[in-house]
């Protein structure tokens, strides 16, 4: 009898490490998709950046030049133009919890915390 109860303890034992190992398994393959996941948004995210950039700066001096042919200043097209994402700038510097710290908070509870869709209001 005592040598029956124990096999089962043991097999309990063994099925019990079996599932915890499982669960382990499971996790880091969770972890492992979520990183990824994170890692190549974050790639794609950086080259359309890098892409937009050269865009945004060749528009910029293009419309430099033709301000300084259209005021027949010296510089005063590229000192409109810099006015201009000063004050961007400035607008984006103020508006930063809004539109940068909100979303990312968001966007990592939505990857790592699938059920929960809500960030809390109130920060």
């Amino acid at each position: 009898m005592k040598e029956h109860l124990s096999e089962e303890i043991n097999e309990v034992k063994d099925e019990f490490e079996e599932y915890v190992n499982a669960r382990l398994d499971l996790a880091k393959l969770h972890t492992a998709e979520n990183l990824s996941r994170f890692f190549s948004g974050m790639l794609i995210k950086m080259g359309l950046f890098y892409l937009f950039f050269f865009v945004l700066l060749f528009i910029s001096l293009a419309v430099a030049f033709w301000l300084n042919d259209l005021f027949e200043g010296k510089g005063v097209g590229f000192f409109i133009v810099a006015g201009f994402y000063l004050l961007i700038a400035l607008l984006f510097y103020a508006m930063r919890k809004v539109l940068i710290q909100r979303p990312i908070i968001q966007s990592f509870v939505q990857l790592f915390f699938p059920k929960y869709t809500q960030y809390d209001e109130s920060k």
